[in-house]
């Protein structure tokens, strides 16, 4: 039996080893929770709850994969697709340049628009708001003075984190009058279809995440200086799938018993998605709360966008190496240009759109989820192959939500297609 001190050290390992997934948690808690999960409740209600956590579910498998071969091989999802063939690796790097371009956009716009006021700035829009971000994003990350920040990023996100909790607790059971001409969408008629492919096209991030998740495992290891166990890298993994899924539940629910049946409705612009978000919190724990909710809000949106502009970028230098390797010059430098080039890219969709917050994410998010299939396709095929030693390879449960989940993907894609073009 072990003795108490050996048990102490394997839980201060456990600790150390935690930290990929939170990443993946801190990446997802973005647009898709704040933006998408809250129209959502404010919309439809409680009834979406549903369709949240099963999305969730359907899309596991696909982000399991990037711990679950990491873990295994020790190498990371960009070696995996080489070995499956050059043409995954040229699909996966001609697709994630499209998404980190339009993701770039998204979560620099949302995080510009609860930017908050600060002296002499106050009269920029949001599109040069996004510039001033980006900008200090892009220093941040090419000085690497990202390690102080990431600390600070933590402890908002904590308290977002729990008073996003403490919001729901306090609105459970609580008396939520609807207006007497209130008359409930239908969210299974075609014309709820756009919007529910929007929710979940970055229900629970992108999935194309999952390359970073191994790219952070490899990270992990070097500055631990030790191998991750298949165990710790499991806790891990489901300590933050199973935060993202949670608060993404609760988000929907603050929507629903704050503002569905209400006559506001939900905001398109800039100022009122501000001034309704805070509203979720202030309603329920007390207008006091304001400024620290506007903070954690902003603080942890700030997170997400370093976090995206910072690693897309770096897989896609990562791909570019694997691609050509005798490319001279470092990754480094790689890395750099790719940022300065999705970023540049990326603002020039928010100064292009940045009339209409709603459209703007929708429309980046729907090009996400109609992209979600063939990195969905990409995992399942190296999850389930010999390149993946064969005590890893995922049992019967796990191919069969896999595959369930890649139907799922594949038919909602089809499906909007034909009402897009054809019905």
């Amino acid at each position: 039996m072990p003795s108490p001190s050996s048990r102490n050290k394997s839980r201060l390992s456990l600790l150390k080893k935690i930290g990929p997934g939170i990443l993946m948690a801190g990446a997802a808690i973005g647009v898709s929770h704040i933006v998408q999960s809250t129209r959502a409740g404010a919309t439809y209600g409680m009834g979406l709850v549903w369709l949240v956590l099963a999305v969730n579910l359907l899309k596991y498998p696909f982000f399991e994969a990037g711990h679950r071969y990491t873990l295994a091989t020790g190498e990371t999802l960009l070696h995996g697709y080489r070995r499956l063939g050059p043409a995954f690796l040229y699909a996966f790097l001609a697709l994630n340049t499209f998404t980190a371009i339009i993701s770039i956009a998204g979560t620099t716009f949302v995080t510009a628009i609860l930017t908050p006021k600060i002296p002499g700035l106050e009269s920029l829009n949001p599109s040069q708001v996004s510039a001033v971000l980006l900008l200090l994003i892009f220093l941040i990350v090419s000085l690497g003075q990202y390690r102080w920040l990431s600390r600070i990023i933590k402890l908002m996100m904590t308290v977002l984190f729990v008073a996003t909790i403490a919001a729901f607790l306090r609105s459970v059971g609580s008396d939520h009058q609807t207006a007497a001409d209130f008359v409930p969408p239908e969210f299974w008629a075609a014309a709820s279809l756009p919007f529910l492919i929007a929710l979940m096209g970055w229900m629970p991030a992108p999935i194309e995440l999952s390359v970073w998740q191994s790219l952070w495992i490899k990270a992990a290891e070097e500055e631990n200086k030790e191998r991750t166990s298949h165990s710790e890298g499991s806790v891990d993994f489901h300590v933050g799938y199973v935060m993202t899924t949670l608060l993404a539940a609760i988000f929907v629910a603050l929507g629903a018993w704050v503002m569905y049946g209400s006559s506001e409705s939900y905001a398109s612009s800039s100022t009122g998605f501000t001034q309704q978000f805070v509203s979720l919190y202030t309603s329920k724990l007390g207008a006091w709360t304001a400024p620290i909710i506007a903070a954690a809000a902003f603080t942890t949106l700030l997170s997400t966008t370093i976090t995206v502009v910072d690693a897309y970028p770096r897989s896609l230098a990562a791909t570019i190496r694997l691609v050509i390797p005798s490319l001279p010059g470092s990754e480094r430098k790689a890395h750099i240009v790719a940022i300065l080039v999705c970023s540049l890219a990326g603002w020039l969709i928010i100064a292009f759109s940045a009339q209409n917050l709603t459209t703007l994410i929708d429309l980046i998010t729907t090009a996400a989820f109609l992209t979600a299939p063939v990195f969905a396709y990409l995992n399942l095929r190296l999850v389930l192959s010999q390149h993946l030693p064969a005590e890893y390879r995922p049992g019967l449960l796990y191919k069969t939500l896999s595959w369930t989940g890649f139907a799922y993907l594949v038919g909602f894609s089809l499906l909007f297609l034909w009402q897009r073009f054809f019905s």
